[in-house]
């Protein structure tokens, strides 16, 4: 049966998700308006494609007047790495049935998955629910689509510097790794990935550096966890 849990523990983890989703689905909606859409179908966007760096991509295309095979397949790739973010919480829903699944798994984010892998490895008392779970994906979803379509209805009123974008992300993603600062390990993982991110972006094209540094440093966690645990398992 689905269920969605509300509560403050759900509400104090969206908070940092929220306020980052509602000044970008602000710009992604007047982005939308530039590209001819109405506030009606951004609101559709944002809740059947709910990605929101595939929306920008997307209608950054659409206003390049891309083909519409070039857009889905710019789209799929962008989006593969939501496989990976699901098949590693697949663990904590082994007993759950296809239809919470498939609810589930449409609210992941690159926020949201972070926040719930953390909530189930860290809440222990009480344990992370998987309503909890779910209500973390909602409310995220339900504050971009509504900051999508008002932002796309009111961009004929209010002007916003798209340039503001690229910040307003990375405060956001800050506000969330503030949680893993009690970890050394995700310390040292976040700061080599800011540092090589900076540095490979003075040589390669196309934001893929964020892709590489990523990449690496998630590597880098995995060794580093594998490693500890092992130590741990010869004592």
């Amino acid at each position: 049966m689905l269920g969605i849990k509300i509560n403050k523990r759900v509400l104090q983890k969206i908070s940092p998700i929220a306020l980052g989703y509602l000044v970008l689905g602000l710009a992604c909606g007047m982005l939308g308006q530039k590209a001819a859409i109405t506030p009606l179908e951004m609101l559709a966007m944002s809740i059947f494609a709910y990605a929101g760096s595939s929306q920008f991509i997307g209608i950054a295309m659409i206003l390049q007047s891309a083909s519409f095979f070039s857009i889905g397949l710019t789209i799929l790739i962008v989006n593969l790495r939501y496989v990976l973010f699901s098949s590693t919480l697949t663990p904590y829903f082994s007993k759950r049935k296809l239809p919470f699944l498939a609810l589930f798994t449409h609210g992941i984010t690159d926020e949201t998955f972070a926040v719930n892998l953390t909530s189930f490895e860290t809440e222990t008392d009480p344990y992370w629910t998987h309503e909890e779970a779910l209500a973390l994906n909602f409310l995220g979803c339900v504050v971009w689509a509504l900051s999508n379509a008002f932002g796309c209805y009111a961009s004929e009123f209010i002007s916003l510097d798209i340039h503001l974008v690229s910040y307003i992300l990375t405060a956001m993603f800050l506000g969330i790794w503030v949680n893993y600062l009690v970890n050394r390990t995700m310390i040292l993982v976040g700061l080599t990935s800011g540092i090589l991110a900076v540095i490979l972006a003075q040589i390669i094209p196309f934001k893929l550096h964020i892709v590489i540094s990523s990449l690496f440093c998630s590597g880098l966690a995995c060794y580093i966890t594998r490693h500890q645990k092992g130590g741990q398992n010869n004592e």
